[in-house]
C-alpha cells in the first residue's frame, strides 16, 4: 500500500492510498480531492465531477473510492477553464503511477502498460468502453516517436553527465467529452442553398481560433458532395440558431457538425429527384431545377 501526502495541485489537493502488487498491477485506490472554490459555488461542482470522472486516467482500478470536497474560501470565485477538472484528476493519477514505479524500481511506462483499460471494461462510473483504442494509440505513439531508442540514449547521456540531465515521458490520456448536464448536449444549424449554387451555414458554435468554422464547412462539403469553396459561414447568432449551448466540453465539432450534417441530408433528399432526372448535370443545374420547381432550399438541422 502506497500512501501519498497532501499537495496543492492547481486548486485541487490529494490525500490518497493506492494498493498494488509487486509487479505494478493496481488493485485499489482511495482518494479525496479538494477544490478551492473561492467565495461562491459558480461551476465548482461540475468541475469536481469531471475531476472525479478522470481520477482513473487510462487505467483499470478494480476497487476505487474517490470523494470530492468543495472548499469555500475568502478568495475570488474559481470558475471553469479549459480542461474543467479533467487534467487535475489525471495529473493526480499520473503522480501516484510514478510513485508506484519508483517504489518498485520499475519504469513508469511498464506500470502504465499493464494497467491500461481493455475493450469492454467498465470505468468506475459504470461506463462500458466501446472501441477502446488506448493500447493501439500507445503502441503507435511509441513507434512513431522512437521512444525506446531515445530512452536508451537519454539513459546513456545521464550516466555520463553528472550535472546536466535529460528526460522523456509518455503518458496515455482518456478524456471524456460533452457535458454532465445532459440538456446542454444539443446543437442546431441553419443551412441555405442559394439559386447560384452557393451555400450559407449558420450553427450554434463560436469560432475562437480553434478551427470550428473550417470543420463545419468540411462537414457540409462532404455531405452535399460539393467543393468547400461554394460554402460560406454566417456569424453565430441566436436570431438564426436559437438556444445555443456553450462552445465547450470538447464536443462542439461533434454537436454542431452533426446538426449541419442533418440539415444537409434533408436538403440533399429534396434535390435527389432533380439529380436523378439529370445525372450528368452540375450542382448549379440541380439547384436551379429545384428552385424553379418551387422546392424549399433552406432547412434547420438538429442533433443531441
Amino acid at each position: 500500500m502506497l500512501k501519498l501526502g497532501t499537495a496543492n495541485i492547481n486548486r485541487q489537493a490529494k490525500i490518497q492510498e493506492v494498493g498494488f502488487t509487486k509487479d505494478g498491477k493496481i488493485t485499489a485506490l482511495e482518494c479525496d480531492l479538494y477544490n478551492n472554490a473561492g467565495h461562491s459555488l459558480d461551476l465548482s461542482g461540475a468541475v469536481m465531477d469531471r475531476a472525479l470522472f478522470h481520477s482513473d486516467a487510462s487505467y483499470k482500478i478494480p476497487n476505487i473510492r474517490v470523494s470530492g470536497h468543495l472548499c469555500k474560501t475568502n478568495i475570488p470565485s474559481n470558475t471553469a477553464f479549459r480542461g474543467f477538472g479533467g487534467p487535475q484528476g489525471m495529473f493526480i493519477t499520473e503522480t501516484w503511477i510514478e510513485q508506484i514505479a519508483s517504489t518498485l524500481g520499475i519504469s513508469a511506462k511498464q506500470v502504465r502498460e499493464i494497467n491500461m483499460y481493455n475493450e469492454g471494461e467498465t470505468t468506475h462510473f459504470n461506463q462500458a468502453l466501446r472501441q477502446c483504442n488506448i493500447k493501439r494509440c500507445w503502441s503507435e505513439c511509441l513507434e512513431r516517436s522512437d521512444y525506446c531508442n531515445r530512452k536508451k540514449d537519454i539513459d546513456i547521456f545521464n550516466s555520463e553527465n553528472r550535472w546536466k540531465k535529460r528526460g522523456i515521458s509518455i503518458i496515455p490520456t482518456k478524456f471524456g467529452i460533452s457535458y454532465t448536464a445532459l440538456f446542454l448536449n444539443q446543437a442546431g444549424a441553419l443551412v441555405i442553398i442559394y439559386k447560384d449554387g452557393s451555400v450559407l451555414i449558420t450553427h450554434g458554435g463560436t469560432e475562437m481560433g480553434q478551427g470550428l468554422h473550417t470543420k463545419m464547412i468540411q462537414v457540409a462539403a462532404r455531405t452535399l458532395r460539393i467543393p468547400a469553396s461554394k460554402i460560406h459561414i454566417s456569424e453565430t447568432s441566436t436570431n438564426t440558431v436559437p438556444n445555443t449551448s456553450a462552445t465547450a466540453a470538447s464536443a462542439s465539432s461533434d454537436l454542431n457538425g452533426m446538426a449541419i450534417q442533418n440539415a444537409c441530408q434533408i436538403l440533399l433528399e429534396r434535390l435527389e429527384p432533380y439529380i436523378n432526372a439529370n445525372p450528368k448535370g452540375s450542382w448549379e443545374d440541380w439547384v436551379n431545377a429545384a428552385y424553379f420547381d418551387r422546392t424549399s432550399l433552406s432547412t434547420t438541422g438538429f442533433y443531441k
